[in-house]
């Protein structure tokens, strides 16, 4: 999918836009590239605040980079053969408590992405269990972190 096709699908969702054309980082924000597929059928979306502190400058708490970012899918192949069941359970469980028992499912079957934040996340977990290994996930892609 192109991204123009995939920013109007964005727009068309109700994903959150910014119509601030004077903000300095326009061109590389996914709010302000999502605007710009808006179509004019639609008569009503979510739109970030033009009037609220700091939207519209360089420190803007709602920009989202435009770069995409490698994303990982699937959790399958995490827990090794020489893995101790102490450690594989430990994640297992604090993973389950921390992202609720339906998505740890979704995100070790490749049902939902896990942003670069969230692997690193995961891969800390390991390591409060003593896993110092390499974490790595099923596949890696390349996608925008919305």
């Amino acid at each position: 999918m192109k991204d123009e096709e995939l920013f109007k699908e964005k727009a068309a969702s109700g994903y959150t836009v910014c119509c601030v054309d004077t903000c300095p980082l326009r061109e590389e924000c996914l709010r302000w590239l999502v605007w710009q597929q808006m179509p004019a059928t639609k008569a009503t979306f979510s739109c970030v605040n033009p009037k609220y502190e700091g939207v519209g400058t360089e420190h803007c708490a709602y920009h989202r980079n435009a770069r995409k970012v490698l994303m990982a899918r699937g959790m399958t192949q995490i827990f090794t053969d020489d893995m101790s069941k102490k450690v594989e359970q430990g994640v297992r469980n604090t993973l389950i408590e921390r992202y609720n028992r339906a998505y740890y499912f979704e995100y070790r079957n490749g049902k939902r992405i896990i942003p670069p934040l969230m692997q690193e996340e995961i891969r800390q977990v390991f390591r409060d269990y003593g896993w110092n290994e390499e974490v790595e996930f099923d596949v890696y892609i390349e996608a925008y972190d919305w």
